[in-house]
């Protein structure tokens, strides 16, 4: 499957670039174009410097906004962003056309964090603009949600969180949601943290991407995922998770095959991006790679009777990917999901917020200022 990756905000720019890093990875190890082009968007020009991997020029570097913001962000104001995006988006998707392999991507996938004002405000717009210039390709979407320090110091992130939430998963194909706490990690510094995170939030991409690209004869499934099955996986609210661990070269006997299975099953289903109430998905996905030798239809079989499991009422859809030299991995997907508690949990917090913060406005408005007060009786200087 091929991709257009489009990041917005700091957040999204980040993980954008780790995204394109992705696609070169595709590119040397599988000899797989995954990645048809990929794109930084931002009201905020300096925090672009530091990404790595999307080209520098102003083509994939895009800068909007600066009539309002003069480059410097909107300042976490959702509303801001959204305005911007209403103005510049069309002026985005014309840049978007005119790249060279613009013909051969499958999809769209935007990527934003939820709690600021460029990504959050803009990410539901530039969904919809694309949505309606573009009616034959979807639009997938992967929102960060904040950490949770992060709400305790501004309640205002909790009701961008949920505004952003609510307004793209109408406009979306499907929404993959990314709980940033659940990849916090102590004893890394900050930006170690962050740069460690954002290559997490893209791992589980890679062969899910790659499988349906691959060529080379000895490494193509019995059952391919490809574009088309992945497509009919996704929609509404999504999480992705992957587990891998090594293998002996030798071939296993199929017990101990079985419990590598069980095992990698396990650490897919603890890294999930988002935990979340499996029975209640609709569609699940699942794609298992390791070295053909070790690959067989009990051990597909095994993992498929564990996802039916967890999700009873789903439609499921699995791939084989005979590549991996000693390793084993899983790529697991539960999607159409009908109760997430999290993203409740910010829709419900987002009431008393709103009420909070206008609360807080109006006592400001009406507060007097006793320094203005003590101020009237000092002389001023002479004109």
């Amino acid at each position: 499957m091929k991709l257009m990756i489009i990041g917005l905000g700091q957040c999204g720019n980040r993980i954008a670039d780790e995204f394109e890093n992705l696609g070169n990875k595709a590119k040397r190890e599988r000899g797989a174009k995954v990645i048809t082009d990929a794109f930084a968007i931002d009201t905020d020009a300096p925090a672009m410097r530091g990404l790595q991997f999307i080209k520098s020029d102003q083509d994939h570097r895009i800068v909007i906004g600066e009539a309002k913001t003069k480059s410097h962000g909107t300042g976490g104001l959702a509303e801001l962003g959204a305005q911007i995006f209403k103005e510049d988006g069309y002026k985005i998707v014309d840049v978007l056309r005119n790249i060279k392999r613009f013909a051969e991507t499958d999809g769209f996938l935007l990527v934003a964090g939820a709690a600021g004002g460029t990504g959050a405000g803009g990410i539901p717009v530039l969904a919809r603009i694309i949505k309606e210039r573009y009616v034959d390709k979807p639009v997938y979407s992967v929102i960060v949600l904040p950490f949770e320090h992060e709400e305790a110091i501004d309640e205002k992130i909790i009701l961008n969180t949920a505004v952003c939430l609510k307004s793209i998963h109408s406009v979306s194909d499907a929404v993959f949601l990314i709980d940033n706490q659940r990849y916090a990690a102590k004893g890394y510094s900050l930006a170690s943290n962050i740069a460690k995170t954002n290559r997490l939030i893209a791992e589980p991409f890679f062969s899910l991407l790659c499988a349906g690209e691959e060529t080379k004869r000895k490494r193509i499934g019995v059952h391919i995922l490809d574009a088309g099955g992945i497509l009919q996986s996704l929609s509404g609210w999504t999480v992705i998770g992957y587990g891998g661990m090594s293998l002996r070269l030798i071939t296993l006997p199929w017990d101990e095959v079985e419990n590598k299975g069980n095992q990698v099953m396990e650490i897919a289903l603890s890294e999930l991006s988002l935990s979340c109430d499996t029975k209640s998905a609709t569609k699940a996905l699942y794609m298992v790679s390791a070295p053909a030798e070790e690959m067989n239809i009990d051990l597909v079989k095994y993992l498929g009777e564990r996802i039916h499991g967890l999700a009873p009422d789903a439609t499921i859809r699995y791939g084989d990917y005979p590549f991996n030299k000693g390793l084993i991995d899983l790529t697991l997907i539960f999607s159409g999901l009908k109760n997430v508690e999290k993203v409740t949990n910010y829709y419900t917090k987002s009431v008393n917020v709103a009420e909070s913060i206008k609360k807080k406005q109006d006592m400001a408005e009406s507060m007097p200022s006793t320094t203005e007060e003590a101020a009237k009786n000092v002389p001023p200087l002479s004109k």
